[in-house]
């Protein structure tokens, strides 16, 4: 059985490593949690469901995506 805690935390600020954006974790699902035809139509490279998945709200804007960890990264950009 894989360990899925979360390596991210709510408020937590993280860059997406594909689409090249900074966000904010505003909510921390630790298995997959959308449907089926979500994930066949928007998680293009397939990332694993039973890893965590996060809500994050993407910089300067009102859009929310949903992330699988593998794609995330910690954005200390914040703190400089």
């Amino acid at each position: 059985m894989s360990d899925t805690k979360p390596k991210f935390n709510l408020g937590q600020t993280v860059y997406h490593k594909l689409y090249k954006y900074r966000g904010v974790v505003i909510g921390v699902d630790a298995k997959f949690k959308l449907s089926e035809e979500w994930y066949e139509m928007v998680a293009k490279s397939r990332p694993p469901k039973d890893r965590p998945w996060y809500h994050v709200l993407v910089q300067n804007g009102v859009q929310n995506t949903y992330v699988a960890e593998r794609h995330l990264e910690p954005d200390s950009s914040y703190l400089n």
